[in-house]
């Protein structure tokens, strides 16, 4: 028998949707699994064997969903309760016809890459995660300028000044990289993005590299002036000569698209172009 998970945002909401998306697949005989968005630290939960994973909630909801469902390679569908939506692409009113759409194989996947975060301090060599949207070291303090390093598959790049730089995959490129003036990707493009945030040196711009390449930041900083965030909801202070490193990882993450809207119809939507 098929077993579907479903991560959930913890309001009511989308405990509500949650709830009827249960009703209809229990009805069809599904197994459902019911994952809270708040998790006891320390464990995971085992998703192998799923089927699907139905994320109900928003962007930050599905990007944490998306963290633990590409462990077990299982696929993902959004559905939007929270405030902007671009990667929870489903509306609740139309999420059980879709779901219904995509049991019957009527729905398109796209491969998304995600990027693996690695940090170096001193002799040790740390593995941080997998992470669908972005990675990004930032000022710690208000009235500090960021000094790094960035390295490019070991050649030297760019010694930047400013208020941090920003790591993107393809998804995370409509996120915080677009918003410090970085393009815009397909979604299911490969390659990683770089952009200055507030660069000191106003001919810093964002860089566009293929997939393949790493990049290393090292960080110049004095400690705990500077801070790693990735995908936005983990993170910690850097020292200095602490290097980040972020490369393509080997897994994936499968999504579930809209069967009626493109990508370009969710730009304009979202973004209110035109």
């Amino acid at each position: 028998m098929s077993r579907i998970a479903l991560f959930v945002k913890d309001s009511e909401g989308a405990k509500n949707t949650a709830e009827e998306i249960s009703e209809f697949l229990l009805t069809r005989g599904y197994v459902v699994k019911k994952i809270l968005n708040q998790p006891p630290k320390g464990t995971i939960s085992n998703l192998k064997g799923y089927r699907l994973m139905i994320v109900v909630g928003g962007d930050g909801t599905f990007l944490a969903g998306a963290r633990l469902a590409s462990r077990f390679g299982v696929p993902l569908l959004g559905v939007n309760e929270g405030r902007f939506g671009f990667l929870t692409e489903v509306e609740r009113h139309e999420a059980v016809h879709i779901i219904g759409e995509l049991l019957a194989g009527k729905l398109r996947k796209q491969r998304r890459i995600m990027l693996s975060t690695y940090l170096y301090r001193g002799r040790n060599r740390r593995f941080l995660g997998n992470y669908l949207n972005d990675v990004v070291v930032s000022k710690s303090a208000i009235a500090r300028i960021m000094e790094i390093e960035v390295f490019a598959n070991e050649d030297f790049m760019v010694h930047l000044y400013g208020d941090g730089v920003i790591v993107s995959s393809p998804t995370g490129s409509t996120a915080y990289a677009l918003s410090a003036g970085g393009p815009i990707l397909y979604p299911d493009s490969e390659n990683i993005l770089l952009v200055p945030i507030c660069p000191h040196t106003l001919s810093n711009r964002p860089v566009v590299l293929p997939s393949g390449f790493s990049l290393k930041l090292r960080v110049l900083s004095p400690d705990r002036a500077c801070y790693l965030t990735m995908d936005g909801q983990e993170g910690m202070y850097l020292k200095n000569k602490d290097i980040v490193e972020v490369r393509r990882s080997k897994r994936f993450c499968e999504i579930y698209v809209h069967p009626e809207k493109s990508f370009f119809e969710i730009l304009r939507g979202k973004l209110k172009w035109g």
